[in-house]
């Protein structure tokens, strides 16, 4: 119905002018919050002025609650303090980004974010949880964290050094990951330069 009625009101020329127009009318005169109704340039057309409740529009619709996702991700130590990293796949969500090795993000409730779900043995210890909210779902990660000495990278990870972490191309999702574990990990370092 309204792309008909823009149809309708669509000048044959200029038409990129009458969107602009439209925007700016929108953004600076006809606000959801006190709408300028003595200053629009279309207020004879407007059936919310005259039903005395522009404010009543536009009606918003109640917000639907986002899918939920759980999933697992281990912060693993070395002993110099460099965390094992991997790339994840290019396609898809966060495609060819970095991440902390976990497990898959899926809406099961049960089981699948214990330390039990690791890649590798080691004495992981729960280190909290973070929730992090996409624009389809809302995830929650248990998060586990393991000092392993100088453990070998396995095949597609590396070790970052902790004073590199901040410069990987880490996702916010996964920096909260890592501060769960190591508060201020992801953080860059402060310079010391001494002035003369």
């Amino acid at each position: 119905q309204i792309r008909a009625f823009v149809a309708g009101a669509l000048p044959a020329e200029r038409p990129g002018d009458f969107a602009q127009g439209t925007m700016d009318l929108g953004a600076t005169i006809c606000t959801p919050r006190r709408p300028a109704c003595a200053l629009c340039p279309v207020n004879d057309n407007c059936l919310a002025l005259k039903q005395g409740d522009p404010e009543h529009y536009p009606v918003k619709t109640a917000k639907v609650a986002k899918p939920r996702r759980k999933g697992a991700a281990f912060v693993a130590v070395r002993a110099d303090g460099a965390i094992l990293l991997r790339k994840r796949i290019d396609s898809g969500l966060l495609g060819g980004m970095t991440e902390l090795p976990g497990t898959a993000w899926t809406a099961r409730i049960d089981g699948g974010t214990g330390a039990d779900s690791a890649p590798f043995a080691a004495a992981w210890r729960p280190a909290g949880s973070i929730r992090h909210v996409f624009t389809h779902f809302e995830l929650e990660i248990s998060v586990h964290a393991a000092t392993v000495g100088d453990l070998a990278a396995p095949a597609g990870h590396w070790w970052s050094k902790a004073e590199f972490i901040h410069s990987e191309a880490l996702p916010t999702v996964m920096k909260k990951v890592i501060e769960a574990a190591i508060p201020g990990a992801t953080k860059k370092p402060s310079s010391s330069r001494s002035k003369p």
